[in-house]
């Protein structure tokens, strides 16, 4: 009785066991169920499984809960594992569409242009043939990385002005000012120029080396010819001042003028010389002999003038002619009275008779002495009618010891003797030898 007593409590409880695994697989299924969204139609069937293991009789509920927990089991485990698997993974930021569009053309960067071929731009320094930055057909650009260059640039030896406000054209045929303030001339085919270069009607010159124009410089040319330039960098033409003198530039050639009377730019005549300078003094110029004024270098005219102790008149066309030449040394002479008598001299520091003869006269070294004088002409008798400017001698013709300077009439200067001063002597007192005219 007991026995079976415990056998039906046994097989009872075994009931309520079998029951309740088969609740807790129930209540596990629909918790995956709630918990995960996508989780796969196994957990469904597992449900459908626990619900039909309610409903079959006894003797089989232990292997259908058996079978149900198992099921169960490996569902979830299945299940925990892709739950698990979503949780665990980090978030990863989504990739926006990207622009696949290339850069082709005139890009406009900072300000600078930079011309692109498939997206990539040209490496070096390079001259070469393009679409226009405006769009308007093609034209040749100075890109450097392709980067469009301006201002002025070194290229193919030489140096090129390219215009940013012209569409980064080469300048050619322009004097422009460059990027550093200096100011450049560039030719027909773009290139910098230098030398002797024509420019809005005139001509200027360009230094070689820093390609600057030269302002007050007389400068030789590519070709050879000399040049004198302005303040303002023209060529310059008519009489100039240049080095401390002045020359002649002449108007259609623009080369110095040498050994020619010209006209200046104000009217007034001057005459220049072999090295083109300006001239002055008593001066030959075609078989005629003029006088142009140390201080305005004009011809003098109409005037009487003295050049090394000899006397010109100047007529009314500057014609120089000589005005008694033994007038004006006898004046030299007459100009020393009062100067002491020094032996030896022949300055106007102090003379002896010889020596005031020498100077008067312009002589040189070979009649410094009484004897030498005495040989300049035929010794003549007629002492007391010597004409003036005549060499007065005391003494035997070959051996005079003393000379003087007739002023006609019988009278004379001379320097007489140590003590004394140059003055005026009498023949009637101390009467000459012998006389020869000069």
């Amino acid at each position: 009785m007991d026995t079976k007593k415990h056998y039906k409590l046994y097989k009872d409880g075994k009931k309520w066991c079998v029951m309740a695994f088969a609740t807790v697989a129930s209540i596990v299924g629909l918790a995956t169920s709630a918990n995960a969204d996508d989780v796969n139609t196994t957990t469904t069937s597992t449900v459908q499984t626990t619900q039909v293991a309610e409903e079959t009789p006894a003797t089989s509920t232990s292997d259908a809960a058996s079978s149900a927990v198992q099921s169960n089991s490996v569902d979830a485990a299945e299940q925990t594992t892709n739950v698990d698997t979503n949780v665990a993974s980090p978030a990863v930021t989504p990739v926006q569409p990207q622009d696949t569009q290339q850069k082709n053309g005139w890009v406009n960067e900072n300000n600078d242009w930079t011309y692109y071929q498939n997206g990539e731009v040209t490496s070096g320094r390079d001259y070469t043939y393009l679409p226009t930055i405006n769009g308007e057909g093609n034209s040749w650009y100075l890109v450097d990385n392709g980067v469009v260059q301006s201002g002025v640039q070194q290229w193919a030896g030489s140096y090129y002005d390219f215009d940013a406000n012209n569409n980064y054209q080469r300048v050619d045929n322009n004097y422009v000012q460059s990027q550093w303030g200096m100011w450049y001339l560039f030719g027909n085919d773009g290139r910098i120029q230098t030398g002797v270069q024509q420019w809005a009607g005139s001509y200027y010159y360009f230094d070689p080396s820093t390609y600057l124009r030269v302002d007050n410089d007389y400068r030789q040319s590519q070709w050879g010819d000399w040049y004198l330039f302005g303040n303002d960098g023209r060529i310059q033409t008519g009489v100039q001042q240049w080095a401390g003198s002045y020359y002649y530039f002449d108007p259609s050639t623009y080369l110095r003028v040498d050994n020619d009377y010209r006209q200046s730019q104000w009217g007034d005549w001057y005459l220049f010389g072999n090295d083109g300078r300006i001239l002055s003094g008593l001066q030959s110029w075609k078989g005629q002999t003029y006088y142009f004024d140390p201080t305005t270098f004009k011809k003098v005219v109409n005037q009487d003038v003295t050049v090394n102790n000899v006397k010109y008149h100047l007529d009314a066309n500057g014609i120089a002619k000589q005005v008694s030449n033994v007038d004006a040394k006898v004046n030299r002479a007459l100009s020393q009275r009062g100067v002491p008598y020094v032996w030896g001299g022949n300055t106007p520091a102090g003379f002896d008779c010889s020596g005031l003869v020498q100077w008067a006269y312009g002589l040189g070294s070979a009649y410094r002495t009484t004897y030498q004088q005495a040989t300049l002409g035929a010794h003549k008798r007629d002492v007391m009618n010597a004409p003036k400017g005549s060499l007065l001698f005391f003494g035997s013709d070959g051996a005079p010891y003393h000379v003087a300077i007739s002023l006609g009439n019988g009278t004379y200067v001379h320097a007489p003797e140590p003590g004394d001063v140059v003055k005026i002597g009498y023949s009637k007192y101390f009467t000459p030898s012998f006389y020869i005219n000069m």
